[in-house]
């Protein structure tokens, strides 16, 4: 069987090393850089930014030495530096993987010009295979007021090619994204401001958790505006101003716009592929298109727009191509933010439970009573969990705080197995650790958490 992938992502590369480890004959086409936005521009580079500014921050807060003429500078091209470093020793990394597994790899631009053949732009040849996986990825969306010029008005791309910092910088759309910028560009040292044309900081997540960043926000001094609309927007060589429905004025030196994906889709010729009202590849629960022969997966299908999940869909897509029938399950997916304080989640938010009609009870539980947050000095946030009142079941998890991304697994799996409230209590947990906030969390659901004294 021959499979071609189109697109070298975190979606395209899993379904070609599963399809090969499976004994098929793979090509893998990348136009750009293997490993897609994720590794390049995306996750692994905003993530060692934020873990060097991070580690700066925290010798700036605590003190260290008597010494009162220590100071400690930012270098941004050094960090610049190492976070390149970073994404080259993955990216290597990931061609030995693929390249030792067999799979074919080649740079170029592919279109699909029927299900089963694909053209190469710039060697003018011709792929014909058994199935397709297309895994093209999405790309930064604009405004039709804010359009990208590279100078003033960026995109999440264009940052990384940023050289100065900037003094102050308005962030157009405070959903992950937006607020991960938001942190970096405040360590960084720039006046911060975020736009949000939801009623929330991150609208998608549970309202008590987004309450908390917001109130995070405000102790570092990042300015926030949210239920708003931008009316106008003036620029020049040195700033920009936009105009805001509440009335207010904000005036920087640089704006981002931060306010979702557009799906990659240009590579589409001769197809008759159905798409989706905001221009996502349509998949069923196989991920196969209305094309039998053709899979989409990652971003481009719409689905969710997360790099952990495009793994699990290029895994069922490469094996369905080959003959399985499984579905994929977006039911526990956990979703992790690095911002002022990380952020995570999994299962049921509590507003959705309710208007499910469902009966529940909630338990939280705030690191500030956990041993190993006062030692770390990350004493903010809290775990917050909710289950079914009936059954005890575990339906929904989440945390803001220190090592929230790490933390939200335990609770992911138990919300994945239906596990009740009252057996991940049972579980002991070591102490000192943060994984204590979830215990006690667990047992907040019926009141009896150990150390908390606000019942």
């Amino acid at each position: 069987m021959k499979i071609t992938v189109i697109g070298g992502g975190p979606a395209g590369y899993v379904s070609a090393l599963t399809a090969k480890r499976a004994g098929a004959e793979v090509f893998l086409i990348e136009r750009d850089e293997l490993g897609g936005t994720c590794l390049n521009r995306g996750c692994i580079p905003t993530k060692t930014v934020i873990h060097s500014l991070e580690i700066l921050d925290k010798i700036k807060a605590q003190k260290y030495t008597r010494d009162t003429a220590f100071e400690i500078s930012l270098d941004l091209s050094s960090i610049f530096q190492r976070k390149d470093s970073v994404v080259e020793t993955q990216r290597k990394g990931l061609i030995t993987l693929l390249k030792q597994s067999g799979v074919t790899i080649i740079k170029d631009d592919a279109y699909l010009i029927s299900p089963k053949e694909v053209f190469l732009k710039n060697s003018s040849e011709k792929i014909i295979s058994d199935k397709i996986i297309i895994a093209t990825g999405s790309r930064p969306a604009e405004l039709p007021i804010l359009g990208f010029d590279g100078q003033r008005i960026l995109s999440s791309d264009d940052l990384w090619n940023m050289r100065e910092i900037p003094k102050s910088i308005t962030i157009i759309g405070a959903g992950a994204i937006g607020c991960e910028f938001a942190w970096i560009f405040h360590l960084l040292g720039s006046k911060v401001t975020l736009i949000e044309l939801m009623p929330r900081v991150l609208p998608m997540e549970d309202e008590e958790i987004s309450k908390a960043l917001e109130r995070l926000f405000k102790k570092r001094k990042i300015d926030f505006h949210t239920g708003v609309k931008i009316e106008d927007l003036k620029k020049n060589e040195r700033e920009v101003e936009i105009t805001l429905s509440n009335g207010k004025n904000i005036i920087s030196e640089k704006i981002v716009v931060s306010v979702g994906r557009a799906y990659n889709t240009d590579f589409l010729q001769g197809v008759e592929i159905n798409f989706g009202p905001k221009g996502e590849i349509l998949v069923d629960e196989f991920l196969q298109t209305n094309l039998e022969a053709v899979y989409a997966i990652g971003d481009v299908n719409g689905k969710w727009l997360l790099a952990h999940v495009a793994y699990k869909e290029g895994e069922i897509a490469a094996k369905n191509a080959l003959g399985e029938s499984l579905k994929m399950d977006y039911s526990v997916i956990p979703s992790t933010i690095f911002t002022v304080s990380e952020v995570a989640s999994a299962g049921m938010r509590e507003n959705e439970a309710l208007q499910k009609g469902l009966k529940i009870r909630k338990g939280l539980f705030p690191f500030r009573a956990i041993g190993k947050a006062h030692a770390i000095g990350e004493i903010d946030g809290f775990v917050k969990v909710i289950a079914e009142e009936e059954t005890d079941v575990l339906l929904g998890a989440h945390i803001i705080g220190p090592k929230a991304s790490e933390l939200i697994h335990e609770l992911a799996l138990a919300i994945k197995l239906k596990v009740k409230a009252k057996e991940v209590k049972e579980l002991i947990h070591s102490h000192p650790t943060l994984s204590e906030c979830i215990w006690e969390a667990v047992a907040d659901i019926h009141g009896v958490a150990i150390h908390k004294i606000d019942r």
